[in-house]
């Protein structure tokens, strides 16, 4: 008599069974989804942008007029920023939630009024890559998003924004970098990021969906490996990350490869790397198609995508 397959073991063979036809029916069926404005800052057979970090933060006081209106003089395609709200609700371009690190004062950005702010100079600390600070006894304070945006409006430039608070704060911050944005018509130009992920639905909310945002970290991670896994034909939709913004690697993967950028494309997500301070990193993300180079070093980028046979953006006054 032949013996019968234990229950438990027939079970599992089922579940195996089952686990791979699902796993077939994600493979090869479904469309895949773009993201709402994705398209519109992938570069395509264009070069990467050059995208001046924090305005150039190797060779200018970062996150001052100073180095934005220093890195369009060098000739970039992008500036990127970051704001902080006051304690009076205005918007300045600040990294850090505190002013030591840039400035000659001390405290929470969050505690100070944009009086306060304006008083202190943002350049009393910087260092250039060869030790030196030509801003020296100079007076630079932080700038309002105000100035800044009426400063590009006519410009060519894209413009990053990034939204450093969270909370209240960061729907605060959300509502004026939004208002401010449409007051001039500039939603093409600009896409919005920010690393918390209630601040950045916040402004996708207040916006509309008109304004281009980056991916926070759990929208990144989604659209980069399940993607890598094949298992967006089935289901992946990014939605409102239009671009990711993204080291060049993260927990253990490495995110520099065409086939990142190539899955991401197939999505209408444009891809920007930062912080590339180095020549060679440089000239890899150039070959694999990368859609943006962050920077704090943009003439040394405009170099590399000058070696690489490509033209350069004009400089501009």
């Amino acid at each position: 008599m032949e013996k019968e397959e234990p229950t438990s073991a027939l079970d599992q063979r089922r579940k195996i069974a089952l686990g791979i036809g699902i796993a077939l029916l994600l493979l090869f069926s479904g469309p895949r989804l773009d993201s709402d404005l994705g398209n519109e800052w992938i570069v395509g057979e264009d070069r990467a942008l050059i995208i001046a970090h924090r305005g150039g933060a190797d060779i200018f006081p970062e996150n001052t007029m100073v180095a934005f209106e220093g890195a369009a003089i060098i000739g970039v395609d992008m500036i990127e920023m970051d704001f902080q709200l006051t304690s009076d609700n205005r918007l300045i371009t600040m990294h850090d939630d505190t002013v030591d690190r840039t400035t000659n004062g001390t405290g929470p950005v969050i505690d100070m009024t944009l009086e306060e702010i304006l008083a202190l100079d943002a350049s009393a600390k910087f260092s250039n890559l060869t030790g030196e600070n030509p801003w020296n006894g100079s007076h630079l304070p932080p700038a309002t998003i105000e100035e800044v945006l009426d400063r590009f409006i006519d410009s060519p430039h894209r413009l990053s924004l990034e939204i450093k608070n969270e909370g209240e704060a960061g729907e605060i911050s959300a509502e004026i970098i939004s208002q401010e944005i449409k007051n001039r018509s500039m939603q093409s130009r600009i896409e919005v990021g920010s690393f918390h992920i209630d601040s950045i639905q916040a402004f996708r909310e207040i916006s509309g969906g008109e304004i281009a945002t980056s991916g926070v970290e759990s929208e990144i991670r989604k659209c980069i490996l399940i993607p890598m896994l094949q298992l967006d034909r089935w289901w992946l939709d990014p939605g409102p990350a239009s671009v990711l913004q993204i080291p060049t690697e993260g927990a253990g993967f490495n995110l520099a490869t065409k086939g990142v950028v190539n899955r991401a494309h197939q999505h209408g997500q444009a891809v920007q790397y930062w912080t590339i301070n180095d020549k060679e990193m440089m000239e890899h993300l150039i070959d694999i198609g990368a859609d943006g180079i962050m920077t704090d070093n943009p003439i040394l980028l405009r170099q590399t995508i000058s070696d690489a046979g490509y033209d350069l953006p004009e400089p501009w006054t």
